[in-house]
């Protein structure tokens, strides 16, 4: 789908390829990519028992066994249960190379999304392996039958070996393993979790995406995603504080989409937040030029990256994004704002150097690989 480093999918034909984990072993997929009669490009495998790429990658991140397709899957949450959901999708990282002398694809995997009848997650592959390595440094606090199982998974990962069924079968007991050894873990569901449980650790709190300049450029939802996972990151103290004051006394307490005041009341605790362009956990920007002054729905729908201010000459004008228009209603949409909408010079801080800084709206747009509607 889509395209890579100016490569299609229809122009690898009868290519092949490899997947280099985090943990820097390149493992053969014995996956080669086939155009099909009907000009549809699929990957198959070259194994006498073909084992695709979904239940390749569940069982190298330690996820029950996915279905091939969306017959039998089932609805709401937890997404991860066995034969429950789809792999869907895997995104390529930048370090991504297709060696055309060899024909192969050496996959850098940066995320995956899951999906059953109606829930959809996407999972960070760097930040899932670095919780799967955490359970392997404290193998001795499990109990025996579910510690020889971890023991086995990581045996297999640190072989380099091609992924097969032996790799699913040892998740597969695992979970059975974890029944009544972890509380509260559901049977069935992801056995990372009930890993985490038994050993007592807290997966850390920020961001679980690659940030978005490293999620490949024809990813705009999932780029959306990580992009209000780094902003939402609140490791910032008394900066980050003095960032919100900073940018509310610059706007007045003004929406700069919506041109609403919502705040400036004594002891009424103001209704607009400050929006950083580019996330702080990436950047470290907390000066005023890096933020919007935003009514709580305008802040979603910034962060969503479905409304954005773009500089035309001097003019800020706001632009809904092609992830918009493909997702929401022309009613809904009006209620957002409007398209090509000029921000009234009032509306900003009153010193012009101030305003949301144009070479910081263009490395945001660069990270999100953003269209804008026409």
């Amino acid at each position: 789908m889509g395209s890579d480093s100016a490569y299609t999918a229809i122009s690898l034909e009868a290519w092949t390829f490899q997947l280099r984990w985090p943990d820097g072993i390149v493992r053969d997929t014995d996956l080669w990519l086939d155009p099909g009669e009907s000009g549809k490009p699929r990957l198959r495998s070259l194994r006498p028992q073909a084992f695709q790429i979904g239940r390749m990658l569940a069982s190298m991140l330690m996820l029950p066994d996915p279905r091939r397709n969306f017959n039998g899957t089932f609805s709401g949450l937890p997404v991860a249960r066995h034969k429950g959901y789809v792999l869907t999708r895997l995104g390529f990282g930048p370090d991504t190379e297709f060696t055309g002398i060899n024909d192969v694809v050496t996959i850098d995997p940066v995320f995956v999304d899951i999906d059953n009848q109606n829930e959809k997650v996407t999972i960070g592959i760097r930040n899932r392996w670095a919780r799967i390595e955490a359970v392997y440094e404290h193998l001795d606090a499990l109990p025996t039958n579910v510690r020889s199982l971890v023991v086995e998974h990581r045996a297999f990962m640190a072989s380099g070996d091609p992924v097969d069924t032996h790799l699913s079968s040892i998740v597969r007991k695992l979970q059975g393993a974890l029944i009544g050894a972890a509380s509260g873990w559901q049977p069935d569901t992801d056995p990372l979790l009930g890993l985490e449980a038994i050993l007592g650790i807290v997966p850390s709190p920020g961001p679980s995406l690659p940030p978005p300049d490293e999620i490949g450029e024809d990813e705009p939802t999932v780029s959306a995603r990580s992009a209000h996972e780094y902003r939402l990151a609140k490791i910032r103290g008394v900066s980050g504080r003095r960032f919100s004051t900073d940018i509310r006394a610059a706007y007045g307490n003004r929406c700069a989409f919506c041109g609403a005041v919502y705040g400036g009341v004594a002891s009424v605790r103001s209704g607009v937040d400050a929006a950083h362009i580019l996330a702080w956990s990436k950047y470290d920007l907390d000066v005023v030029p890096n933020g919007i002054s935003l009514c709580k729905l305008h802040h979603w729908a910034f962060d969503a990256a479905l409304l954005v201010p773009v500089y035309e000459g001097s003019a800020c004008t706001l632009k809904f994004t092609e992830l918009a228009i493909a997702n929401f209603a022309a009613a809904t949409l009006a209620k957002i704002g409007q398209h090509k909408f000029v921000v009234p010079e009032e509306w900003l801080p009153e010193e012009p150097a101030l305003w949301p800084s144009k070479k910081y709206l263009d490395v945001l747009y660069a990270d999100l690989a953003i269209e804008f509607a026409a």
